[in-house]
Formats: C-alpha cells, structure tokens, sequence
C-alpha cells in the first residue's frame, strides 16, 4: 500500500503527547504586534506585513483601523522612494 505520510510543520516542536496549537492565525496576529510594538528596530516592508496582518486577523475593531491608518503612509512612502537601478 502506498499510502502518503503527513508532511511535518517544520516550524513545530510537537510531540505525540503535545502537538502543534491549530491556533496559528492567533500566533502570527502575536507576531505581528510585537512588530508593530519595536517597529524603530523593523524595515517598512515588514512593518507593512505586520499592519496587513493585524487589519486582517484582529477581532477588535479599533485596532484594525489604527494598523491601517499606521500602514497607509508607509506605503505611500516606500512607492515614492528609490529603488534603484534604471528607469
């Protein structure tokens, strides 16, 4: 029988006795804060990501709006910087 074994999480320590939390969008939406929360230590792009998360994953309302209103200038920002190279 040819039976295909479950591909492991290589970002979970689990064992039999515990495994993984199903919870990763709470785990990422954690991340995400912590981000936001020392974002003078974070590139804008990743800033960026974390807003998008917060706005998408929250349940509270209010923090949704502030991740936006957070991100909407970044990325007015980083589209008016140089990328370098040629035009």
């Amino acid at each position: 029988m040819n039976a295909m074994s479950p591909i492991r999480d290589t970002n979970c320590n689990s064992t039999p006795a515990a495994p993984c939390s199903g919870d990763w969008p709470a785990q990422r939406l954690s991340e995400a804060r912590g981000i936001v929360a020392d974002f003078v230590h974070h590139p804008d792009s990743l800033i960026i990501l974390a807003c998008r998360a917060i706005a998408a994953h929250s349940p509270d309302p209010q923090e949704r709006r502030e991740a936006l209103a957070l991100a909407g200038p970044l990325i007015a920002v980083s589209t008016r910087k140089p990328k370098g190279g040629e035009a």
